[in-house]
């Protein structure tokens, strides 16, 4: 009977509260033993895996140095190199540009092959920085290959450094069968927008408000939910704030955070998913494309976005959603006017959405892919 082969997911913590595709492609990974190592546990009742190696269950004495180690070189992996050993590791994969680079000096140690994921602000953002510049050039020559989600994510690492043929698009999938597909037959007078995302400039929630206050010009009874939540409160008071300022703060809800079981029945539940998100000031972007966008594409759910990173890639301008320039908030008004006056148009573009996701963004097509590009990395290298 052939072996499997033993692979090393880094990622720091493990897991964030959103980040649900990072676990997939760790739980569900076909004909291969998962291990994670961390620096810190989290959400592991979300997110239960059975083979995590944090610095965390290590000695105090071994803490404390790693404290250090971590504070003054910015680098992971003290003390692992045992662990690597003992579990007979054939490849690592590191989820995010900077976990890859922490994790570098300890994973060339080990000659084994590294691929890295990259998904967003590690390009868009920490791309604009010379400190990371340079670390990546060191992580793009090490390492056997880096994933992007779409073209727009690979044009931007082409741009700081990586070697185009060294970038493979990899989707990112989702499990189709754990979503509900919405049912069109009833509809309330009442229209309900959701948007799921975090308080971050770049999620467009300032955006999403403003086209908001044209809809109610309107006269249209429409509810407006928020899902997420912000690392501060004066980002969410900043959102209260305009919601009351343009007058419509009786039509928002603030739901704050949801699992996933609880953030998949509202979605159900509503009839427009809106996400319409921009470049941030400091230049951080989607890079890829949201996964709360797939997972309302997947449900159904005919979706109201912008021309940026990869969105276009899921949201097909007039197939599968309505999409706009970034920041025109009018443009956005107009198309979910163009969707809440028309339930038949709704239905026609949640459909289309649901069978795009389910050709292109199958969890199982995904993971095939991906432990193909796990095995060629271990075979040639």
């Amino acid at each position: 009977m052939k072996r499997k082969n033993n692979i090393v997911h880094l990622v720091t913590p493990y897991l964030f509260h959103t980040g649900s595709w990072i676990y997939n492609q760790i739980n569900e990974g076909l004909g291969v033993n998962q291990i994670v190592f961390t620096q810190r546990k989290e959400n592991l009742d979300q997110f239960p895996l059975k083979n995590i190696i944090s610095i965390e269950d290590f000695s105090i004495y071994k803490r404390v140095v790693n404290k250090f180690y971590r504070k003054f070189t910015d680098n992971y992996g003290m003390f692992f190199e045992s662990e690597i050993i003992k579990n007979n590791i054939n490849l690592f994969h590191a989820h995010m540009g900077f976990e890859g680079a922490r994790w570098l000096k300890i994973v060339a140690k080990s000659k084994k092959p590294l691929i890295t994921s990259f998904y967003g602000q590690d390009v868009s953002k920490l791309g604009k920085e010379d400190y990371w510049l340079k670390r990546y050039e060191h992580l793009f020559d090490y390492g056997y290959s880096f994933l992007a989600e779409g073209p727009y994510l690979k044009k931007q690492l082409v741009e700081i450094g990586c070697p185009s043929e060294k970038i493979v698009i990899q989707k990112l999938g989702i499990p189709i069968n754990n979503y509900p597909v919405k049912e069109y037959f009833t509809s309330s007078e009442r229209i309900i927008i959701l948007q799921v995302s975090t308080f971050r400039e770049k999620k467009g929630i300032k955006y999403s408000i403003e086209a908001l206050k044209f809809l109610q010009d309107e006269k249209i009874d429409f509810e407006f939910r928020l899902i997420g939540g912000a690392d501060n409160d004066k980002d969410v008071n900043e959102i209260k704030k305009l919601t009351n300022n343009y007058g419509i703060a009786g039509k928002v809800k603030f739901l704050g955070k949801m699992n996933h079981v609880e953030m998949i029945k509202e979605m159900v539940s509503s009839d427009i998913f809106l996400h319409p998100s921009v470049t941030a000031s400091d230049g951080d972007n989607e890079g890829g494309v949201p996964m709360s966008i797939i997972e309302a594409s997947a449900i159904g759910l005919p979706v109201v976005s912008s021309y940026h990173a990869d969105i276009p890639e899921v949201v097909i301008n007039n197939l599968t959603g309505l999409l706009s320039k970034e920041r025109d908030s009018y443009q956005l008004y107009k198309n979910l006017l163009c969707l809440v006056n028309d339930q038949k148009y709704r239905m026609q573009l949640g459909m289309a959405a649901h069978e795009h996701v389910i050709r292109n963004y199958n969890l199982n097509d995904q993971l095939i892919k991906l432990s193909e590009i796990y095995n060629k990395a271990i075979i040639y290298t």
